[in-house]
């Protein structure tokens, strides 16, 4: 094979990937416009409320997804029992997390109703846009759901223009969020097939069969962001919010990796449910491509963006970012892009349980060691080295069980 040949399938793995890489760059374009305005608008530690709130928005949506949004792509939406449990799962998934956000941001803002309720609204209408951009991922209309997002990005940022001229606060912003969400739900019924939303009526006879799968698929998926979550809440309760805004901070600096990291996550999953009905050995080829691919490409771009720690954190935060700091987030993203395309994988083959137990082993050190090197320096510094350790685990346990369901398929 020649040199030009052995490279083609890299190009063309990147080609397909560049969309969901756009569109998760688009999504994550929005939340760092958001944080930046929050973040140089609201002072550090109103800042770090603003933090927590959005992790625990990307903790509901992690658990959302996994639940709804992969039963989507992974089983037959079309089964009218499937489809009927799926809707039902759905419903409950926004009344349970409407209700968790309004407690939340009541506690923490101490009672500030106001917050509490565009929070909650806002919860509630990014799970559903979250809905429409799962289906059309399903479908593998990756450059409607582009589309799908610049409606998203555009009706916020309109949204919260007066806000940003009159005067930033926690409700304008969440307000602001729930009016994009709220565009990008109308925009997807117009973009959506009427096969995909005829039959919407709830039902739990095929309840159990979508559990079997979706329950330990929504766990897994939701233990990353539950632990950034958690280390994020132990260093509000540990040190103070002013130290989660200044964690953040650095973590901004390495937004844009994050966001083609979390774009390839969303193009594997949809193409190894394909490839794994069809090949084995493409999923295989697929795997191998995709994690040097990433670790490659988080590696190269971390040393960058830790060079320019300083500036970066200055311009976003209008504070310079200690560089280890930054450095700790880029190796706690390169643990997570080694492990990304097994865990894919696995998940593909509906082996979510074994991913679960592996993940909350990561996630459980992770937040041990946050807690104990917390009380003991008070801070921040050490939080993402310490998350990645757990990582590390994970990465190395996931590549064990994805060779195991490769030959498992094979005996199949």
């Amino acid at each position: 094979m020649t040199a030009t040949g052995a490279r083609a399938p890299k190009r063309g793995l990147v080609a397909k990937a560049a969309a969901p890489v756009l569109s998760q760059g688009i999504t994550a374009g929005t939340s760092l416009v958001l944080q930046v305005l929050a973040a140089r608008t609201l002072g550090l530690a109103e800042f770090g409320s603003f933090v927590l709130l959005q992790a625990l928005l990307v903790t509901a949506i992690a658990l959302y997804t996994g639940w709804v949004g992969d039963s989507l792509a992974v089983l037959d939406r079309h089964e009218p029992r499937t489809r009927a449990s799926i809707v039902t799962s759905a419903l409950a998934g926004w009344m349970l997390c409407f209700a968790a956000a309004i407690g939340t941001a009541l506690l923490l803002r101490d009672g500030e109703p106001a917050t509490a309720l565009a929070f909650g609204m806002m919860v509630v209408l990014r799970l559903a846009a979250e809905t429409v951009r799962r289906l059309l991922m399903a479908r593998l209309q990756f450059w409607r759901l582009v589309g799908n997002d610049i409606v998203h990005v555009t009706g916020t940022v309109l949204a919260i223009a007066p806000a940003a001229v009159a005067g930033v606060s926690l409700p304008a912003l969440f307000l602001s969020m729930a009016v994009g969400a709220a565009a990008a739900v109308c925009v997807g019924v117009v973009q959506l097939p009427a096969a995909e939303l005829r039959r919407l009526r709830a039902g739990t006879a095929g309840l159990p069969a979508v559990m079997s799968f979706a329950a330990w698929r929504s766990l897994q998926a939701a233990l990353r962001p539950a632990a950034l979550l958690g280390s994020r809440a132990l260093v509000a309760l540990l040190v103070s919010t002013a130290a989660v805004g200044m964690l953040e901070a650095g973590r901004l600096v390495v937004a844009p990796l994050q966001v083609v990291i979390n774009g390839a996550g969303s193009f594997l999953l949809s193409n190894f449910v394909a490839k794994t009905r069809q090949d084995a050995v493409a999923a295989q080829r697929l795997v191998h491509r995709a994690t040097w691919l990433l670790i490659t490409g988080t590696g190269v771009g971390g040393v960058a963006l830790t060079l320019l720690a300083n500036p970066l954190g200055t311009l976003l935060t209008g504070q310079a970012v200690d560089p280890l700091l930054v450095l700790g987030w880029v190796a706690y993203l390169m643990v997570w892009a080694a492990g990304l395309p097994h865990v894919t994988e696995v998940v593909a083959r509906r082996m979510s349980r074994h991913i679960f137990f592996v993940r909350l082993a990561d996630s459980a050190l992770g937040i041990v060691l946050v807690a104990v090197v917390t009380v003991l320096s008070g801070s921040v510094i050490a939080v993402p080295w310490l998350m990645a350790c757990g990582g590390i685990y994970s990465a190395w346990h996931v590549r064990r069980l994805a060779i195991r369901s490769r030959r498992e398929a094979r005996t199949a």
